[in-house]
């Protein structure tokens, strides 16, 4: 207790302040109104619905949101509305991953941590986390929304997945772990894949240049990242005003098209959901990998899902899948797509073999964030 009013004092941050910024943010910047919920699994959600009002509309999608590691379903604050005015859509779902965004922060030894003493031949870990490894990190994530989504989702309502960066490599994970298993599917229709990680395999081990030959700062990356220090302990160690100073400064830095007002209410969520207990930002070592080679340096997910994986995963129950189509897209200027490109379009071309529509698309003037950079290529 005494930890946790230490922590709130130093980072002027709360459950309630960060609730508060999400929702100011939602309510300045989204036409729609929406409504705040939360689910038993822990998991924060908000819903927004068509201001049409129609007998079609029970025929028409829910889209589904789901943000990558760092963010909060604050950043789809663009795509909403599009969404809704397009005649296309009944619903909007933006989601929080437990144990980030405004969702619940199960403590160390619940959440998806990978202990700096972890080797193939050791299973200790430092919080005795049950998630440690990479299929088990998945199914920290996957169990609550799998389990939001049956209880949220409407009988036979058509659904579309849209996941970015983390969440694509999630949202793909699903797809998968719903045609592996035999249990009734959600009736997700369409998937898309924006920006995701884990198309790459892992370099081989001869290929992967040693730790020792690495230059002195991609040695400390190395070292902070199997220490599980992420960007988030740093912003925490900063203190409110250096720390939202940091964020806002950050923020500029990644998305510098953004009005001011935009960039004001997302910097302070942001700050908000980035000092919030450490809970699933252990995803970035339990789940992804930096390694270099003599190709380059890149973030490998330690559980692929090239080379064939989404296919093999659907071909298992594709008698019975309701998934009629599956997207893959990149910025133009997108940090992720030089590393994940050629994966992604081969996989894209496995799974339209079987008579899956399958694309993969390139979003002009756009770079990592293409949900924000260009939303409306993205929409379409």
């Amino acid at each position: 207790m005494a930890a946790t009013q230490l922590r709130q004092w130093w980072t002027a941050s709360n459950p309630h302040l960060l609730l508060e910024s999400q929702s100011s943010l939602l309510r300045s910047l989204v036409r729609h109104r929406h409504r705040q919920r939360s689910h038993p699994s822990g998991i924060n959600w908000v819903e927004f619905r068509s201001k049409q009002k129609s007998a079609s509309n029970a025929n028409l999608p829910t889209v589904i949101l789901a943000h990558g590691f760092g963010s909060g379903l604050g950043f789809f604050f663009k795509n909403v509305d599009p969404l809704l005015s397009s005649g296309e859509v009944s619903r909007v779902l933006c989601v929080d991953w437990l144990g980030m965004g405004g969702s619940a922060r199960p403590p160390c030894r619940e959440s998806p941590i990978r202990s700096v003493l972890h080797s193939s031949s050791s299973r200790f870990s430092l919080c005795n986390s049950e998630f440690s490894t990479a299929n088990k990190a998945v199914d920290f994530f996957l169990d609550p929304f799998d389990e939001w989504l049956h209880d949220e989702a409407r009988d036979g309502e058509p659904l579309w997945l849209f996941g970015h960066s983390l969440g694509g490599y999630l949202a793909a994970k699903y797809v998968m772990r719903i045609h592996e298993r035999s249990s009734q599917m959600p009736n997700i229709k369409k998937c898309v894949l924006a920006s995701p990680v884990g198309f790459q395999p892992l370099p081989k081990v001869n290929e992967r240049m040693p730790t020792s030959d690495l230059p002195a700062a991609m040695r400390l990356v190395d070292a902070l990242w199997s220490s599980n220090f992420t960007p988030q302990s740093l912003v925490r160690m900063m203190g409110s005003s250096r720390g939202k100073s940091s964020v806002k400064k950050a923020l500029r830095g990644r998305i510098p098209h953004l009005n001011d007002q935009s960039t004001d209410l997302l910097s302070d969520y942001l700050y908000h959901i980035t000092v919030a207990p450490a809970s699933g930002e252990y995803a970035m070592n339990s789940l992804l990998e930096p390694y270099a080679s003599a190709q380059g340096a890149g973030v490998f997910a330690r559980e692929h899902i090239g080379e064939g994986e989404i296919a093999k995963a659907i071909r298992q129950n594709l008698h019975r899948s309701p998934l009629k189509s599956i997207l893959t897209c990149f910025g133009d200027h997108d940090w992720m797509r030089s590393g994940h490109e050629a994966s992604a379009r081969a996989e894209m071309e496995s799974i339209s073999s079987m008579g899956i529509r399958s694309n993969f698309n390139i979003v002009s003037n756009a770079g990592h964030h293409l949900y924000l950079d260009n939303e409306p290529e993205l929409t379409r």
